[in-house]
């Protein structure tokens, strides 16, 4: 909830979605205008903007009241809808659906009820679409992160979680690939060992780098919408962030650059009846 009093920056800061994968994900789930996709922590729309300019129809379900109402200036209520709840205890009221999607937001959702929710939704044939922005260990956003770590826990802000590089990423993928919750909570910062089992089938997995570049400004503001900040003390953010940007300012130009790929993960909703969730052996 705490992304909910920041959502105006969410959105002004928080990375977008590379167009090829939505074409990737229309060619694979045969998405179009009369497709029913649900969209689980729809946030302000990051990644509904995407979709919505492409003439689909979104049912979203976001717990951050602030966050739905960003997300409804943007698009309007033509083809756009957002019920204000978490995705574990909403409900569906028998509603199906041919793509459940979230992007960077799944984690959130109780390890339990990922996948069984996620099956009991869909319609046959139907599909889960997860997707994930994962910055990557290079670049000078990255070098920034390493050289700032020890200030930033001296100031109370818990460490990030280590960014993977590219072959770390791939070996991930290639190791937990066959199993779409088995992949994503590999991924996951909160992580478990629940997996999709027989609900769903062999994931199409998908990988698409990028690289964009910040100013001081842009990747303090990106940072101020990540929860271990938003949690923090209010003068000791504001001292903080003072820290770090003459740090950017005087040992980078100013800039920093960050090397992300995305991962796109699309699933088939198999026959089989939504059940009690599997835990890897």
């Amino acid at each position: 909830m705490t992304f909910n009093d920041a959502a105006s920056s969410y959105d002004r800061y928080r990375p977008r979605y590379p167009r090829e994968l939505f074409d990737d994900l229309q060619s694979v789930v045969g998405v179009d205008a009369q497709s029913r996709i649900l969209e689980v922590g729809c946030g302000p729309g990051v990644a509904t903007e995407e979709m919505m300019a492409r003439g689909w129809s979104v049912l979203a379900v976001d717990p951050g009241a602030e966050l739905g109402r960003v997300a409804r200036e943007k698009f309007g209520d033509d083809r756009f809808a957002v019920e204000v709840a978490t995705f574990d205890e909403w409900d569906s009221r028998g509603r199906k659906f041919d793509l459940v999607f979230s992007a960077t937001a799944y984690h959130w959702v109780a390890p339990a009820l990922r996948w069984v929710k996620a099956a009991e939704v869909l319609d046959e044939p139907g599909f889960i679409a997860l997707t994930s922005n994962k910055a990557m260990s290079e670049g000078s956003f990255h070098d920034f992160a390493v050289v700032t770590s020890q200030l930033r826990r001296t100031h109370g802000a818990d460490d990030e979680r280590e960014s993977p590089s590219v072959q770390e990423l791939s070996e991930i993928v290639e190791d937990t690939g066959h199993d779409v919750g088995a992949l994503w909570e590999a991924m996951s910062p909160q992580g478990s060992d629940v997996i999709a089992g027989d609900l769903f089938g062999v994931p199409d997995v998908r990988l698409y780098p990028w690289v964009t570049t910040y100013s001081t400004v842009e990747a303090l503001g990106l940072m101020a919408t990540y929860s271990r900040y938003l949690a923090m003390d209010v003068a000791k953010r504001a001292t903080l962030f003072e820290r770090l940007a003459a740090i950017i300012d005087q040992d980078y130009g100013g800039a920093l650059t960050r090397h992300y790929v995305t991962v796109l993960a699309v699933a088939p909703r198999t026959s089989h009846h939504a059940s009690a969730p599997t835990v890897a052996s």
